[in-house]
C-alpha cells in the first residue's frame, strides 16, 4: 500500500519571520477553517483564519488555480505572483504584504477543484488509479497536493475545520472530531490537511490506546467489527514496540475507487481492497504503522524516504516473522530486486521520493527493509528495538531523514555507524555472490573448510557480513558464521572438531544482495521486470480470443518502447536474447510448457492460467504461457496477474476470473550451497529469528501521562 506524501520540491518559496518558535518546536501555521462542500457542482466555499508562529511583514502561499481568494483585514496587500504547475494542477501565488508585522489574516475563496480519475503505470503490465483532487457526486477527496487550502513552503500545520456538508454525508480528516461532529480538529504539527467525504456508515470502540472507527459506503457490521479487531490489535502491537500512539483515534476509511492509503489517524483503502480477507493482516497494518513512520515522525524528503521500508519491515516483515516465515518475505524482496533493477535503472536511497513504479518500489521499499534487516542483524535484537524508540521519541511530529535515524542509533548502541549508512543509502546497486575453490581437509585431530567467497558485481566491492552456515555430519542444526568482506574476494579458512558436510552462505537471505539465478525460480516478475520482450501471439487460435490476445499485447506494448509483437507463424525458433511471452495454448509454441503442472487440480481446457519456466535457449532469461479460457476472462486475468508476480504459476476459473491455484516451482539447491562430499546430508534447519513483537514484550515501553496528552487531539 502507498504512503500519500505531498512534494514541494518544485516550489522555491520563502517566508520570512517564521523562526520565532522555540528551538526545539516546528513552525507551525494554524489553519481555522469553515468549509461548504457542494459535491454535485464540484465545488468548495473556504474561510481560513490563519494564525502564523510569528509576525511578519510578507507572507506567501500557492492555492489551486480559480480559488480567487480575497482577504478582510485592511492595511494587508494580497498581490498574485507566479503561476505554475504541480503534476496536472496549475496552482496560484500569491503574496500578503503590509507596513506593519502581522501574525493573523483571514482569507475567503471558492472555486471548483474536479481532476478525474487518471492512471499511473507501475509497469508495461499494470496500473492504479490517482486524483490529485476531486470533489464529486461519488465523494470527496482533497490534500495539500490539491492546493485546498494556502500551502507554504515552510513549516508545518495545525488546524480546526467545521464542514458543512449535503444530508446523509460525513466528513473525515485526521485528529478528533469536533463536539457537535462537524469537522474536525488537531493541534500537533501537520504535514498536511487532508479532507475526505461521502455518505458513510460510521462504527466505533473505544480501545486503551485510541478510539477505533470504521467508515463504510454501505452498512456491514460484520466487516467493520473485523476492522475494529484488528485495529485494536495492531495499535497495542506497535504502541508496545515504539512508544505511544501519537493520535486519538485510527479509522478505516472506504474509497470511492481502488487506492491504498495512510493518512495520518487514518487510511483510506478501496471497496475491493477492504474485502479482501488477507487485507487485514498485511496492507492494513502497514497503514496502521505509517502513523508511527511518516505521520508520526514527517519523512525529510530531501534526504529520501525511509518510512516505506521502514514500515514494511515492521509490518509487512515482522507479521511473516511472527508465522516463522520471514527468510521467505525476504527471499520475496530480494527476488523482487533482482526482477526489476538492472545497473541502468538503479539510484540509491537517498534519491527516493515515492513510489513510480516497480523498480522504484524494489529499491525505495524492499532495499530499505533490507538496510533496517542488516542493521538489526549488525545490532542486535535489544539495541535495534532501542535505536527506534529514541528516534521515534527525538522526531515525534518533526521531519527526519537518515542522519537523524543514524544518530538516533549510535546513541542506542555507542557506536559508530556512518559507514554503514553512508554505503547503504548513498550507494546505488547490490553485491552479487559467488563461491569457488571449497575443500574439506583433515587438520591437527579435526577438519579444516576452505573456501572463497567473490564479489562480481561490475562496482566496487561492498563492505559486508556475510552469514555462513556449516552443518556437521549428523546434526540438522548447523553452526553460523559471520564473515566480514571488504574486498574482491575474501580467502576463508575455518578449523572445525567435527566433519563438515555442507556449506551455505545466507540461507536466510539476512543480507541484500541480488539473487544468484538458482535462488529464484522463474517467475512473473522477471517477465514484468523485463525492458526486452517479445509477445508471441497464436494465428490458429479462434478469431474472438485471437483479437483480445492482439489487443492486450497492443495495450503492453504501448506502454513500453522495448516490447515487440509476432505471430508465433512469422517465427522458426524463439528469439534467444529476449523474455518472451507465448499467449494461447493454440500457441505453436505452447508446448514447451507441457507437464510442468501435473495438480488434479490442474485443467488446462477449461482454465485460465499462466505458466513460467527458463528460456530453452538461455537460462539467464524466462519465458511464459499465457491463457484465457474464454474472451471474458482475459481482461480480468490480465489485470490479476501483476499482483502475484513472485510466483511461477497461477490458475484462475471462470470469467472473473477467480484463483483456484499459485505456487512456486522447487529448486534444487542454490550455487551459494555447498555439499561436501559423500551423500547428500539430512536437510540443514536454519534457525528463524525471534520476531520483534515478542522481543518487546519482555522489554515495553514505559508510557507516561505526558505522552497521552502529547497526543494530536482536540484543542
Amino acid at each position: 500500500m502507498l504512503r500519500l506524501y505531498t512534494l514541494f520540491f518544485a516550489l522555491t518559496l520563502s517566508i520570512t519571520g517564521l523562526s520565532t518558535a522555540a528551538a526545539d518546536t516546528p513552525d507551525t501555521i494554524h489553519h481555522q477553517l469553515q468549509v461548504k462542500l457542494s459535491p454535485n457542482e464540484g465545488r468548495l466555499t473556504v474561510s481560513d483564519k490563519l494564525t502564523l508562529p510569528g509576525a511578519v511583514t510578507h507572507f506567501e502561499f500557492y492555492l489551486h488555480q480559480g480559488l480567487n481568494p480575497g482577504i478582510k483585514e485592511r492595511g494587508i496587500t494580497l498581490t498574485p505572483t507566479a503561476r505554475q504547475k504541480s503534476g496536472e494542477i496549475v496552482i496560484q501565488g500569491y503574496r500578503l504584504t503590509s507596513t506593519t508585522p502581522f501574525r493573523e489574516v483571514t482569507l475567503s475563496y471558492n472555486g471548483i477543484i474536479q481532476h478525474q480519475l487518471g492512471s499511473i503505470d507501475d509497469d508495461y503490465s499494470s496500473s492504479r488509479k490517482s486524483s490529485p483532487g476531486l470533489i464529486s457526486e461519488k465523494g470527496v477527496f482533497l490534500s495539500s497536493g490539491s492546493f485546498w487550502y494556502p500551502v507554504a513552503a515552510e513549516g508545518l500545520v495545525s488546524f480546526d475545520m467545521s464542514v458543512d456538508l449535503p444530508t446523509g454525508w460525513s466528513a473525515v480528516s485526521q485528529g478528533s472530531a469536533l463536539d457537535n461532529g462537524n469537522g474536525w480538529s488537531i493541534d500537533s504539527p501537520q504535514d498536511d490537511i487532508y479532507l475526505i467525504a461521502a455518505p458513510y456508515q460510521r462504527y466505533i470502540r473505544q480501545s486503551d490506546i485510541a478510539e477505533a472507527q470504521v467508515y463504510l459506503r454501505r452498512k456491514d457490521p460484520a466487516l467493520a467489527k473485523r476492522y475494529l479487531d484488528a485495529t485494536e490489535h495492531y495499535l497495542s502491537l506497535y504502541h508496545t514496540l515504539l512508544g505511544p500512539y501519537p493520535y486519538s483515534k485510527f479509522a478505516l476509511v472506504e474509497n470511492f475507487w481502488e487506492s491504498g492509503y495512510g493518512m495520518p489517524s487514518f487510511t483510506l483503502l478501496g471497496p475491493q481492497v477492504i474485502r479482501l480477507p488477507f487485507i487485514l493482516h498485511s496492507s492494513y497494518p502497514h497503514e496502521i504503522l505509517h502513523n508511527w513512520w511518516g505521520n508520526g515522525v514527517y519523512v525529510d524528503y530531501g534526504s529520501g524516504n525511509w518510512s516505506e521500508g521502514l514500515t514494511s519491515y515492521l509490518a509487512d516483515h515482522l507479521i511473516k516473522e511472527q508465522r516463522g516465515k520471514g527468510a521467505d518475505y525476504r527471499r520475496s524482496t530480494l527476488q523482487r530486486y533482482t526482477d526489476y533493477v538492472d545497473q541502468q535503472k538503479e539510484f540509491p536511497l537517498v534519491a527516493f521520493k515515492g513510489r513510480h513504479g516497480q523498480v522504484s518500489q524494489a529499491i525505495g521499499y524492499g532495499k530499505t527493509l533490507m538496510l533496517f534487516h542488516m542493521l538489526r542483524m549488525q545490532l542486535g535484537d535489544e539495541r535495534f528495538i532501542d535505536g527506534l524508540r529514541r528516534f521515534y521519541r527525538q522526531h515525534r511530529f518533526r521531519s527526519a531523514g537518515y542522519d537523524d535515524l543514524r544518530k538516533s542509533f549510535e546513541q542506542a548502541t555507542d557506536e559508530s555507524l556512518s559507514q554503514f549508512f553512508q554505503q547503504w543509502t548513498e550507494r546505488s546497486g547490490a553485491p552479487a555472490l559467488v563461491l569457488s575453490d571449497t575443500k574439506v581437509s583433515p587438520a591437527d585431530g579435526g577438519y579444516r573448510l576452505t573456501t572463497k567467497l567473490k564479489q562480481t558485481q561490475s562496482a566496487p566491492p561492498f563492505v559486508l557480513r556475510v552469514p555462513l552456515f556449516i552443518q556437521m555430519e549428523g546434526d540438522t542444526q548447523p553452526l553460523k558464521r559471520q564473515i566480514v568482506m571488504s574486498g574482491r574476494e575474501r580467502q576463508i579458512d575455518i578449523a572445525l572438531k567435527k566433519r563438515p558436510v555442507r556449506l551455505s552462505v545466507d540461507p536466510g537471505f539476512d543480507l541484500f544482495r541480488k539473487l544468484d539465478p538458482s535462488e529464484i525460480p522463474s517467475s512473473l516478475g522477471q517477465l514484468f521486470g523485463s525492458d526486452r520482450l517479445t509477445i508471441v501471439l497464436p494465428n490458429n487460435a479462434g478469431t474472438e480470443i485471437r483479437a483480445d490476445y492482439q489487443q492486450l499485447a497492443e495495450a503492453w506494448a504501448g506502454r513500453s518502447k522495448g516490447i515487440d509483437i509476432v505471430w508465433d507463424s512469422e517465427l522458426k525458433q524463439l528469439p534467444k536474447n529476449r523474455t518472451l511471452w507465448i499467449f494461447g495454448r493454440e500457441n505453436r509454441f505452447a508446448d514447451l510448457f507441457n507437464g510442468l503442472l501435473k495438480d488434479d487440480e490442474f485443467k488446462p481446457a477449461q482454465q485460465s492460467y499462466a505458466l513460467t519456466r527458463r528460456h530453452p535457449g538461455n537460462p539467464q532469461l524466462s519465458m511464459g504461457l499465457l491463457h484465457s479460457a474464454a474472451p471474458k476472462a482475459l481482461p480480468g486475468l490480465a489485470r490479476k496477474l501483476p499482483h502475484y508476480s513472485k510466483y511461477s504459476y497461477v490458475v484462475f476459473e471462470g470469467d472473473r476470473p477467480t484463483n483456484r491455484l499459485k505456487g512456486q516451482w522447487r529448486l534444487s539447491e542454490s550455487a551459494l550451497t555447498v555439499n561436501l562430499g559423500g551423500k547428500k546430508p539430512v536437510p540443514m534447519i536454519v534457525p528463524a529469528h525471534t520476531p520483534l513483537s515478542k522481543i518487546a514484550r519482555r522489554n515495553p515501553v514505559v508510557h507516561t501521562q505526558a505522552d497521552n496528552r502529547k497526543k494530536g487531539s482536540a484543542r
